[in-house]
């Protein structure tokens, strides 16, 4: 469980101490329903109807990999990602949901949010990252594409139904090796 984490120091993936407070990134490895709400009203929110709910996520916790940001000691999320593995490709996986709450948005939280996770899929044993993301989405591209180093693969027309083109991005994990 999240409020547990402190006496299980190992499910803590990376601090990332900054301006903001002491944040940290965990791999969140079990829940209790309180946990499994809050993650699901943060996806929600962010989401709308597309979130995951309990039903969807339970499952994900269990046989994915489910990643959230939080400020020590806070009840509040301030990012989810949400994995899965790569059924013809296992050693890729697929990052299915990721998001950082609007207010904390702008400060390059997701990008040292996603970095941490990437380190930690490769220790892992992943070798490859794949996403979608809206054509539309400028931000997202920025983030993956800029910033993170994904490479568009292919654009998919209408992959959510009519007018909602997706680009797939995919990423080498290997550039995350400790040195």
């Amino acid at each position: 469980m999240l409020e547990e984490i402190r006496k299980l120091p190992q499910k803590v993936v990376e601090n990332l101490d900054g301006d903001i407070g002491n944040l940290k990134v965990y791999l969140v490895q079990d829940y209790d329903l309180q946990f499994l709400k809050r993650m699901v009203t943060f996806g929600l929110g962010i989401f709308g109807d597309l979130g995951m709910d309990e039903w969807g996520l339970v499952p994900q916790v269990r046989h994915g990999n489910v990643f959230v940001l939080k400020e020590e000691d806070k009840k509040r999320l301030i990012g989810i990602a949400i994995l899965m593995r790569d059924w013809e490709n296992t050693d890729m996986c697929y990052l299915f949901d990721y998001a950082i709450a609007e207010d904390f948005q702008g400060q390059g939280l997701g990008y040292h949010f996603l970095v941490s996770i990437c380190k930690n899929l490769y220790e892992q044993d992943f070798k490859s990252m794949s996403l979608t993301v809206d054509v539309e989405n400028q931000p997202a591209i920025k983030l993956y594409k800029d910033k993170m180093g994904f490479e568009i693969a292919e654009h998919r027309k209408d992959e959510y139904g009519k007018g909602h083109d997706r680009y797939i991005m995919k990423l080498d994990l290997s550039k995350f090796k400790k040195i």
